[in-house]
């Protein structure tokens, strides 16, 4: 009935007439504004409002500054239901506005709330660009209070990407501007922050007393009903760094302690269910026999309110929990559902670790999960790296530099051009009065001068020599370690990682043969360092022995099946050292590359040298690949770089599903 009523008075209410006066336009907003922001109406009920106070705004509100005061409560209002894309589409409009007006306050709050909306679609580039954007303009206006907020949401970026000192750092920043205006909401923050960054970095001791700090400073908040939440939040910190560092007793007495906060449960259901799951677990490791009963209520409070990072930490935590019973089943069933929310979610970190228990629980498929473990963090690794990397070049090409840049040039310009001006006036002068006296020695000078300039140009140019051969070596040096050594590290670390499932002697005793490699493998190295890598390709009669010992090591370490026809000894052996070695290097990076990712069941390879021509083939009928896209990998540019020395021909054909085929053809 209520729903009805409120909907009756909505539809009265949308009717609205342009030529109503600006007070009762007003007035028809505020009341949009208050029942959208009503928590007792379904969310659709609560939108409907919402679109129609922000129709008004665009057909009824003429002046900019209030047209963008209304905007912002819309905004406000979808972001709070999780409308992000019209939460976006609301700012950019008030963006456009602001930035026609000249009106820097606004610009800067526009791009602070762009940044939190591209922060809270995981689009972290995106949101640190606009909080630098924001940041740069709230510096110039002195608005120390959104100043601060908006360096802290950096560092609430660099830590989710994982770049815990430069969190760390910032933070550090917008507490000392916290403290000078006296903000405790800010310094409270700032506090959680400084300890979630040193718990990042390690550093958990350290990491303790700043959550401590943030608990005393609850004390200093103003609001009473903001208290309970974040004393929970900072109680909930403080156990979680505990089970970091595996003191589970305290951590239980922490969450615990949490627990009994009254009203948590209504007023932050996932902060609620966050303590219930992790005093379970604290538990749980006390005590194997204890935990499940919180485990469970967790699991159910966190399917009924859909919070997705829960739901999957419960399954994990109960996939741990069934596991230490030797449960196979249930400890399954657990994994496989939180395998399949984190990849759907794409939190990736918790895939990791249901591809550790996979490992445990299905010990014949653990060579396939431990690849794909690995795979998985290599990759992880390489795209925080890069992420961060990113962030870093954002921070400094951004146009506040740019400026800064040209207004140095600018002045140097001055400078140069006055110093100019006087220096000529001053050998005008000189000249007119000692023209006679000095010209033997000006022209001297002149002679002087033109002798040190073709120095210079001589040694520039020896310079430039050295540095290509500089450049060129260190080319060589990284294709030899890329195509050699770290292939054959790879294919040795797959063929050890069965010890950790089997250490029978027979496993054992194929396993030392791989450690013996790892000699060979030293050899390579103090090759390259000593710049003997074509040495191994000199002698007679060893080319063949070092394709057929890959080939060999090819069909020992993976199940592929490969087929080899190679040419005459003779014919091989005569080629030139710097060929072998180059054609050498290219099959051990195909290999490597089929093996990583073709999953191919057949290789065919067949060399043979005619009419003065070697030519390799090199044949998978893996799943392909998209050869223009992968051409910016290492391993392939490597490929193209050794053909390239040798003056060969190399040709790559390959499709989705129908297998690879390299053509190599060198004329000898």
């Amino acid at each position: 009935m209520k729903q009805i009523i409120v909907l009756f008075s909505f539809i009265i209410l949308v009717g609205c007439n342009s030529n109503e006066s600006k007070p009762v336009i007003q007035k028809k907003l505020d009341l949009f504004f208050e029942n959208s922001s009503n928590v007792n109406l379904d969310k659709e009920v609560r939108m409907k409002f919402i679109d129609s106070a922000k129709a008004i705004i665009e057909n009824t509100t003429n002046q900019d500054s209030l047209k963008i005061k209304n905007y912002f409560k819309v905004a406000n209002r979808y972001f709070i239901l999780l409308e992000y894309e019209k939460y976006r589409e609301t700012t950019n409009k008030i963006l456009d506005i602001s930035k026609s007006n000249n009106d820097s306050i606004n610009i800067a709050k526009a791009e602070y709330y762009l940044g939190d909306y591209y922060f809270s679609t995981s689009k972290n580039d995106s949101a640190y660009f606009y909080y630098l954007e924001a940041e740069k303009r709230y510096k110039k206006i002195q608005d120390k209070e959104n100043l601060a907020n908006t360096i802290l949401h950096k560092a609430y970026v660099l830590l989710y990407e994982k770049d815990f000192m430069g969190s760390e750092t910032e933070t550090i920043k917008v507490l000392n501007i916290a403290k000078e205006i006296n903000d405790n909401i800010l310094i409270y923050n700032c506090f959680v922050n400084l300890g979630s960054s040193l718990s990042g970095l390690g550093n958990y001791e350290k990491a303790l007393e700043y959550h401590q700090k943030s608990l005393l400073q609850i004390k200093e908040v103003e609001d009473e009903n903001y208290k309970p939440l974040l004393q929970a939040q900072t109680l909930n910190n403080i156990g979680f760094v505990y089970l970091s560092i595996n003191k589970y007793k305290e951590a239980s007495q922490i969450f615990a302690e949490g627990l009994k906060i009254s009203n948590i449960k209504e007023i932050q259901p996932v902060l609620y269910t966050s303590l219930l799951d992790n005093y379970a677990y604290s538990q749980f490791k006390i005590n194997n026999k204890e935990g499940l009963k919180n485990f469970n209520k967790a699991l159910e409070l966190r399917d009924e309110i859909d919070d997705v990072y829960g739901k999957i930490n419960s399954r994990i935590h109960l996939t741990e929990f069934y596991l230490s019973k030797k449960d196979t089943a249930k400890a399954l069933y657990f994994n496989d559902e939180a395998n399949k929310l984190a990849k759907v979610s794409k939190f990736n970190k918790e895939v990791l670790t249901t591809l550790e228990f996979y490992t445990k629980l299905k010990p014949k498929e653990g060579l396939f999960y431990a690849k794909e473990y690995i795979k998985l963090n290599d990759s992880l690794q390489r795209q925080e790296r890069a992420t961060r990397n990113k962030l870093a070049r954002i921070e400094f090409e951004t146009d506040e530099i740019i400026v800064e840049k040209e207004a140095i040039s600018n002045q140097r310009k001055i400078i140069l051009f006055s110093s100019l001006l006087i220096i000529f006036f001053g050998v005008l002068l000189y000249i007119i009065l000692f023209q006679r006296s000095k010209q033997k020695e000006l022209l001297f000078n002149q002679e002087q001068q033109k002798s040190n300039e073709e120095i210079y140009t001589l040694m520039l140019d020896k310079q430039d020599e050295l540095d290509e051969a500089r450049k060129a070596e260190k080319t060589r040096i990284s294709q030899e370690l890329h195509d050699g050594i770290m292939n054959r590290l790879t294919s040795t670390r797959l063929n050890l990682f069965v010890l950790t499932r089997k250490r029978d002697d027979e496993t054992i005793q194929k396993c030392i043969e791989h450690i013996n490699a790892i000699q060979d493998i030293e050899k390579e190295v103090r090759a390259i360092a000593h710049e003997l890598n074509n040495e191994a390709f000199m002698t007679k009669g060893n080319f063949k022995t070092l394709l057929e010992e890959l080939l060999h090591n090819q069909k020992q370490t993976y199940e592929t099946e490969c087929d080899c026809e190679m040419t005459e000894d003779d014919e091989i052996e005569n080629i030139n050292a710097v060929v072998k070695m180059h054609v050498y290097r290219i099959i051990q990076e195909a290999l490597n590359n089929i093996n990583k990712y073709a999953k191919a069941t057949k290789i065919t390879l067949r060399m043979e040298v005619e009419k003065h021509n070697l030519k390799l083939v090199i044949i998978d009928d893996g799943i392909g690949f998209n050869v223009k896209k992968a051409k910016s990998g290492i391993g392939l540019k490597n490929m193209y770089s050794r053909t390239q020395a040798i003056n060969g021909k190399l040709e790559i054909f390959s499709e989705k599903n129908k297998g690879t085929t390299i053509k190599l053809k060198v004329k000898l």
